[in-house]
């Protein structure tokens, strides 16, 4: 089923960080992209170990490169343990910079999807900078909160891990 409007298929583009929640908004992601035969593009990001300002003075490719490979072991690990369908299309991009932001400038398509975590809820989430609020006020796309409620249908379920 591909789009009508100009035949290229959707993509569905799926916000990936260390909460426990990332597995489901993959899950949820994936289900999605499955009933509107698009791709799914799961993303991460990483950033310079002490920020752009420290990276400027005392750059580091070494570390740099460490981050980068934590972040696509973090996608990785996440994928897996989504237990994403066979034969889904699939991107997976470990991008440089801050979640909000990057999953906000990836979902420009007319046929884009993107699909988010609800807000962490724990004591000082506040003070960190939520990849939600951004997108929700930046996103040229359609947006989804996945809610922490939200279990994976019964054709795909959670893997033990």
């Amino acid at each position: 089923m591909s789009n009508a409007r100009n035949d290229h298929p959707g993509r569905v583009i799926a916000g990936v960080d260390d909460h426990r929640q990332s597995v489901v908004t993959l899950q949820y992601a994936a289900e999605e992209a499955r009933r509107r035969d698009a791709v799914l593009v799961a993303v991460t990001v990483w950033s310079p170990y002490g920020g752009d300002i420290a990276e400027r003075t005392m750059p580091c490719p070494e570390l740099d490169a460490s981050q980068k490979a934590s972040a696509q072991s973090l996608l990785d690990t996440a994928c897996r343990r989504a237990g994403l369908p066979e034969g889904l299309p699939l991107e997976r991009r470990v991008e440089r910079g801050v979640l909000g932001p990057v999953l906000a400038h990836l979902a420009h398509g007319p046929h884009d999807l993107l699909v988010i975590g609800p807000r962490h809820r724990h004591t000082l989430a506040w003070l960190r900078p939520s990849s939600d609020r951004y997108c929700i006020r930046n996103a040229a796309t359609p947006l989804v909160i996945v809610p922490d409620e939200w279990a994976p249908t019964a054709t795909h379920s959670t893997p033990a891990t």
